[in-house]
């Protein structure tokens, strides 16, 4: 099996549900060196999906750069939608869902975050979308980019303003460009999240229930992450349910495991769930016993969401 570790390497405070665009803190980013030692020992070579917030900053982008170079890393791109310019007024909710944005102000703020990771020497290949939020119209800009693989479909799971990952597919795939949630001919590799629905096709189920109306959408949104799945995805889930998640998936067919977490979740108060350095430590030593129990029983491979793209373009298009 594949194992890929990618991170969101972005500002705080998006767990107290604050979309600032302006003044935004990203002190959690030095935090990203206490990885070093279960990274150095174990070989893992993340992703390190990079928000415009935190690319603008030149002491940043030396540090990712050298993180990236000492682990065999790659750079890729975050974007947020709410904070990376042009910022345009709007009567949504924020964070605006990109579907209601015009496909104007989308490329310009791809264009933007692009840039961005470029003067840090770096043309990125990788993309993920901030709050998962990739609907037709933002898979349609990555289409003209340079963007080669995205990673921003969480099965089992939606969010306000959608697009719905409920029946998404859990191993990697070239998209219907119309349709991203589907398989097509797509030139870009998507690469959802390891979230497994608990029997398969109960994600597909619990679409078409969403479509009847017959239940508010936050009881779906609700079964669906708590009751109706198991993620491998090492914050928010115990090390037996990482363990039996791969298990799963593994037993039906599974070849890539794809992992996420943020980087704002390894400074003590950077989220909700770790207050203070005790409990960062315990993330911490839980990544180390995931990531060694992989390695050592399941006997991953572990490689960057681009060497992903470049694997499943040999396979799917020998030569």
């Amino acid at each position: 099996m594949k194992l890929v570790v990618t991170i969101d390497v972005e500002e705080e405070g998006l767990f107290s549900a604050r979309y600032n665009h302006r003044d935004v803190p990203v002190n959690n980013v030095p935090s990203l060196t206490s990885l070093d030692p279960v990274f150095s020992e174990l070989g893992i070579r993340p992703t390190l999906l990079v928000s415009y917030q935190v690319a603008r900053h030149q002491q940043h982008q030396e540090l990712l750069m050298q993180l990236s170079e000492k682990w065999g890393g790659e750079i890729g791109a975050h974007l947020h939608t709410w904070n990376t310019p042009p910022i345009e007024p709007s009567s949504h909710a924020s964070p605006v869902p990109s579907e209601l944005m015009s496909r104007k102000l989308l490329e310009a703020k791809l264009r933007t975050l692009i840039e961005a990771v470029n003067r840090m020497g770096v043309d990125p290949v990788s993309f993920r979308m901030g709050r998962f939020n990739l609907g037709p119209k933002m898979f349609s800009v990555l289409e003209e980019s340079n963007i080669q693989v995205d990673s921003s479909i969480a099965p089992m799971r939606r969010y306000y303003g959608g697009p719905a990952h409920l029946s998404a597919l859990t191993e990697p795939y070239f998209p219907d460009p119309l349709d991203p949630l589907s398989p097509g001919k797509s030139r870009i590799l998507e690469a959802p999240l390891t979230i497994l629905p608990l029997t398969p096709g109960f994600g597909v189920f619990l679409d078409h229930l969403s479509n009847t109306h017959l239940f508010p959408q936050s009881w779906i949104s609700w079964f669906a992450r708590d009751l109706a799945s198991i993620p491998a995805q090492p914050m928010l889930t115990g090390i037996r349910r990482l363990k039996t998640a791969v298990r799963l998936h593994r037993m039906r067919g599974g070849r890539v495991i794809t992992t996420f977490f943020h980087s704002s979740e390894l400074m003590p108060g950077g989220c909700p769930q770790h207050p203070d350095a005790v409990h960062v430590g315990r993330f911490l030593s839980k990544l180390k016993e995931f990531f060694a129990w992989l390695f050592n029983e399941i006997g991953v491979e572990c490689m960057t969401l681009s060497e992903l793209y470049d694997f499943y373009q040999e396979d799917c298009h020998p030569v």
